[in-house]
């Protein structure tokens, strides 16, 4: 059950924006007891559904393309949108990539190697970075150089 959403679509713009249309349209049916939009709104809801579990993602990708560059210039709805493209965007190709079991397991290496070292080694984050750094404890005030970028700190170990 893990893997039953590797190499489909996932949640892009145009399916959340759908989504969220069709909670408004049947809050709106609702409120003005219309039935037939209820109906029209459990369409939308259902088809943002199926582009989410849809495994064309080339064709998923060119459409949502496609309603990016056409609600960018629209007031409101063009901010709201490009909003919503950064975090969407990089968990499908995550997804896709079907790296979370590979992360989960970095992690879970990270966490026994700190578990083990943690009488005799203190860890740091990079301020600028966020890499991870291993100091040897109890050397007193030591300055460290960050390997990935270089940048230099003063801390206590």
């Amino acid at each position: 059950m893990n893997d039953f959403m590797k190499g489909r679509n996932g949640a892009d713009e145009l399916t959340i924006v759908m989504g969220f249309a069709g909670i408004v349209i049947a809050m709106i049916g609702s409120i003005a007891r219309i039935q037939w939009l209820s109906w029209i709104a459990i369409a939308v809801i259902v088809i943002g559904v199926l582009r989410g579990l849809s495994k064309n993602i080339d064709a998923r990708h060119k459409e949502n393309e496609a309603f990016v560059a056409a609600t960018a210039n629209v007031p409101g709805l063009g901010k709201f949108v490009a909003s919503l493209g950064g975090g969407a965007a990089a968990a499908n190709a995550s997804r896709a990539a079907g790296t979370s079991k590979e992360d989960f397991e970095r992690a879970k290496h990270t966490a026994k190697k700190m578990w083990k070292g943690r009488k005799t080694t203190a860890y740091l984050k990079c301020p600028n970075c966020g890499q991870m750094l291993s100091v040897p404890k109890g050397k007193g005030k030591i300055r460290v150089t960050c390997p990935k970028c270089h940048a230099k700190m003063e801390t206590r170990s």
